[in-house]
């Protein structure tokens, strides 16, 4: 018994414990587990009356003294606010007994399919159990991390507030951090339905394989169901392969309630999704690890929760640290109608000025660290609206800067102001879109983006390429419908891109669109097929003009497709002039432009990712 020494303060005679739940009466039972019963009772500790949960070993069940020792060690030594509380302990009388803080609305299991949990709690579940097993897994302290290994919802219990706490240590085992991957080999244990399919088969125990019980868990918070369900001899009866099936097939509302659906907005619900797809990878080194799933969560809690319904297009120069970072947003019913510019051979600051009512508010001075040789102001009139920015990219000390800068209106063109170089952006869109403006910022103007709100459900950005109106019949577009996924682009190129297709997915049913452009042929054709859980987040490519069967032409003479996973080309011969546009992941809502022997220009159609 040396593994009890040091816990000996915690000891809780066993007359306290009769005492605390009327000698193990029927009235105080709350529950029944792999471990035992679960009573409520009252504890006296310190002279304050505390609510507890205490939970009496039956060896009948299959658990013992190592379990029973295990637990309390674990909770002894490891504290986090996401892990249950191990108030003490009692070991006499030929009984093995726990007690732990109560935690007020039991295990997360009993709430799966409670339709009164909302989406956002669900979100704050999640992410609190994340917390909690990142805890275990990195920061246990040096040298050593915890692997849980028996991570279900019935072991995460859910206090006053709703707020996850992780329990049930029993079945855990420490194993080393200071490699690059911890293993263990051990009976594979765990509960049927959440235990890693690896771990069964090798009998090797890594973190990942609590990586894949975690993700059963959270397509159980998404669902609204358990992991297995006895009573379906169908694909239904285990929730992992179906979500990962209805997740590859872009049908995954098909297995949420639609109560819990409603709630959702898309964007966070692809990021969770995607989140918990991942940890069911099969291949273990394709599981992410227990801080990347904190992020991804925290991302989608906080895309759910936020009110803001604009995108960010951009941003052109160089990425920099918060501090650095600036932003400018227009209240609602606020108009710009000046902007004051502080630039030299570069933009060195830049300061906004709106009106509403007649009264006009100025924003702080971003950027001006260092002074220009110019001030500039552009004053807006009334009914004048920006509807493109033109800039280019410069250098000063080593460092990427913004070198000019000038507003395009409905109007006229306002600029350039700073010194105009070869590194050129460009970036048009609809009228009465724009919000506002952010970047980094420091000595110079370092980064420039914006923020644009469609009028409607889209905003369209672009285009580059051709800039004629052209005919009905040389307009192209692709736009996407609420959930339908673009799986592939086939792109006809060669010395320039001669066509376009493209084939989207909605439940597992694919659809493939009319050709764009291709009066030419190329000489190669190629397919960029995306993952389900893959979108376009920027457009890269070249404009020159066309040379061969018809020459002349402005055209796109390069494309390639930057994802949150990987870039996609380039497809075409690079050269002319550059363009490059970047939003927002998960507002990407289809492309546009026109096209004839060639495609002549493109577009990205863009929506609010709220």
């Amino acid at each position: 018994m040396s593994l009890m020494e040091g816990v000996q303060h915690l000891k809780i005679p066993l007359k306290d414990i009769k005492l605390a739940t009327n000698n193990f009466g029927d009235d105080n039972f709350i529950a029944q587990g792999g471990f035992g019963k679960v009573y409520l009772g009252q504890i006296t500790l310190s002279g304050q009356s505390i609510t507890v949960a205490i939970k009496r070993l039956d060896r009948r069940l299959g658990q013992g003294d190592r379990e029973f020792l295990m637990e309390i060690q674990m909770l002894s030594r490891y504290k986090h606010k996401n892990l249950i509380s191990l108030i003490g302990f009692c070991d006499e009388g030929g009984e093995s007994i726990l007690v732990y803080e109560h935690a007020k609305h039991g295990s997360l299991d009993r709430y799966l399919s409670y339709s009164n949990l909302s989406w956002i709690q669900r979100l704050q579940i999640s992410l609190g159990a994340a917390h909690g097993f990142n805890y275990l897994h990195n920061d246990v302290g040096l040298q050593h991390r915890v692997l849980h290994r028996d991570i279900k919802s019935s072991n995460i219990l859910l206090n006053e507030n709703w707020e996850a706490k992780i329990s049930d240590f029993g079945l855990s085992k420490i194993g080393p951090s200071n490699v690059e991957f911890t293993f263990l080999v051990t009976n594979a244990c765990g509960t049927f339905g959440y235990v890693d399919p690896q771990y069964v088969r090798t009998g090797i125990l890594t973190k990942e394989s609590d990586v894949y019980s975690f993700g059963v868990v959270l397509f159980e918070i998404l669902c609204g169901r358990l992991a297995l369900i006895d009573r379906y001899q169908d694909e239904r009866r285990f929730l992992s392969s179906l979500a990962q099936v209805c997740c590859e097939d872009n049908r995954l509302d098909e297995i949420i309630d639609p109560n819990l659906m409603n709630q959702m907005k898309v964007c966070s619900l692809k990021l969770f999704s995607m989140a918990a797809y991942q940890c069911l990878r099969d291949n273990r080194s394709e599981r992410p690890t227990m801080g990347w799933i904190v992020e991804k969560l925290e991302k989608a809690l906080e895309l759910q929760a936020s009110s803001k319904g604009f995108i960010r297009v951009g941003t052109w120069g160089r990425s920099g640290n918060p501090p650095n970072q600036w932003s400018f947003e227009l209240e609602k019913d606020h108009k710009l109608v000046k902007i004051t510019i502080d630039h030299g051979n570069v933009i060195y600051s830049l300061m906004f000025t709106s009106e509403f009512r007649g009264v006009f508010y100025n924003s702080e001075k971003y950027g001006g660290w260092a002074g220009g040789e110019t001030v500039s102001e552009v004053i807006f009139e009334g009914d004048e609206e920006i509807i493109g920015i033109n800039g280019t990219i410069g250098s000063r000390d080593g460092f990427t800067i913004i070198s000019s800068l000038s507003f395009q209106t409905n109007k006229r063109t306002h600029g350039p102001f700073g010194r105009v170089t070869k590194v050129v952006f460009s970036i048009p869109w609809d009228k009465g879109g724009l919000v506002g403006f952010y970047g980094v910022a420091g000595y110079y103007i370092d980064s420039f983006g914006i923020y644009v709100k469609p009028n409607e459900e889209i905003i369209r950005v672009g285009t580059w390429g051709k800039t004629g109106t052209g005919s009905p019949q040389n307009i192209w577009y692709l736009q996407l419908e609420t959930h339908q996924h673009l799986k592939m682009i086939t792109i006809d190129h060669g010395d320039l891109i001669y066509s376009l297709i493209f084939t989207t997915q909605y439940r597992g049913v694919t659809h493939t669109y009319e050709k764009a452009g291709g009066w030419n042929g190329g000489e190669t054709v190629s397919e960029v097929i995306f993952d389900w859980n893959e979108e376009i987040s920027a457009i890269n490519g070249t404009i020159s003009l066309s040379r061969g069967n018809d020459p002349g032409h402005i055209v796109i003479s390069s494309i390639s497709f930057v994802t949150n996973k990987k870039t996609h080309g380039p497809y075409g011969n690079v050269r002319g002039k550059s363009f490059m546009v970047s939003f927002d992941d998960g507002s990407f809502a289809g492309l546009y432009g026109l096209a004839g022997y060639y495609i002549d220009s493109i577009g990205v159609y863009l929506k609010t990712i709220l």
